[in-house]
């Protein structure tokens, strides 16, 4: 619902089922408060690295009045488990202030995920995997003002203590050199940046863009001490008819000492749709991808997407790297016609028989 939030090695966290809007909830409309909804649902998703999960939400928004100027403050609590035995329980929140003068964002998640590894690079084989359990909890705060305009100065701290039990299994997939963090450790960052925002929704922007310029340092208690860049990039453009064309770039930069879970990982819900989540990791990553997204009757819609990435060591190394193409197409089923939150099912294949069944909540960029 917000900037969509994952576990440690990358999972779809929340997705509805496509149920009536007023089903089990309980609205308020009033001309001076605004609009507020408390709304129980059941919950579902879906990825690669996952399989089916299944779980439960409650989804509480709050839509201040015109007066305000402000996006809707929304909170989401879920508790999931999947069919590989992966657990996650989370609470996420946002609040924006009068005329989006700021926006607070905290999340807390508890987590047991056990996940496939394949090693680091673009050449690992499928048949590489070995499996890693991992306990996390995970705390993130992140402060947003704006600026000017559609400018915003952004700064977040993030606190992560994980334990990975099948370690050992893990350091036995790469002989030299062994990949930092498979004893697990505590994760402290803290991130600043800039953004430039200009989207007209939140949740399934038809016209405006997004652009993140942010850079992330360990802090002070961390075990590993590594940097990390991103660039994220994001255009929408209409089309007539409800139909947009979406685009995304994004450019992932982390710097030697990062743990093996920490690295740019390629594929996923949101970016690269078709690989697993982590399937190929490396230091850097560049992807791209375009989506074409047009309703089809009442609530329906539907998306053909295609997308190009690729993970290297460096700078260089990507232009070298093996390119990781993908292809697909989904359905979106809306929610709120108001805010255009939506439940999404999408399929993507990628190289060498990589596919993927998504399903999860509001669009994937």
């Amino acid at each position: 619902m917000f900037n969509a939030r994952r576990h440690a090695s990358g999972s779809v966290i929340c997705a509805l089922t496509a149920l009536p809007l007023g089903l089990g909830a309980q609205a308020v409309e009033d001309s001076v408060t605004g609009r507020r909804r408390l709304q129980p649902l059941p919950a579902i998703g879906s990825s690669p690295e996952t399989g089916l999960q299944l779980g439960a939400t409650l989804l509480a928004v709050h839509e201040p009045p015109p007066s305000m100027r402000a996006r809707p403050t929304a909170l989401v609590a879920s508790v999931l488990r999947s069919t590989r035995g992966q657990m996650r329980a989370s609470a996420e929140g946002e609040h924006w202030t009068a005329d989006n003068r700021w926006r607070w964002h905290g999340l807390l998640a508890w987590q047991r995920f056990p996940m496939p590894y394949h090693g680091i690079g673009d050449r690992t084989t499928s048949d590489s995997g070995m499996q890693y359990a991992s306990r996390s909890m995970e705390v993130v705060f992140t402060a947003q003002r704006r600026v000017r305009g559609a400018w915003y100065a952004t700064a977040g701290a993030r606190w992560m203590q994980q334990r990975i039990r099948n370690g050992a299994d893990v350091r036995t997939l790469v002989a030299a050199p062994q990949p930092l963090g498979t004893d697990g450790g505590t994760i402290v960052e803290t991130t600043v940046g800039m953004q430039h925002d200009s989207r007209d929704g939140l949740f399934a922007p038809m016209s405006g863009g997004l652009t993140q310029l942010s850079v992330t340092t360990s802090a002070p208690g961390a075990s590993f001490d590594y940097e990390r860049l991103r660039v994220d990039t994001r255009r929408y453009i209409p089309l007539g008819r409800g139909q947009v064309l979406a685009l995304h770039a994004l450019l992932l930069g982390t710097s030697p000492g990062a743990p093996f879970d920490q690295l740019a990982l390629a594929g996923g819900a949101d970016i690269l749709r078709g690989y697993a989540r982590g399937r190929f990791r490396e230091e850097w990553l560049m992807a791209g991808q375009l989506e074409y997204r047009s309703p089809i009757r009442k609530r329906v819609g539907a998306v053909v997407f295609t997308g190009l990435g690729a993970v290297g060591r460096d700078m260089p190394a990507l232009r070298r790297a093996l390119p990781l193409p993908t292809v697909g197409a989904g359905l979106r089923y809306q929610l709120d016609a108001v805010q255009r939150t939506a439940i999404r099912v999408d399929y993507g294949r990628g190289r060498s028989g990589a596919s993927g069944l998504y399903i999860g909540f509001n669009q994937a960029f």
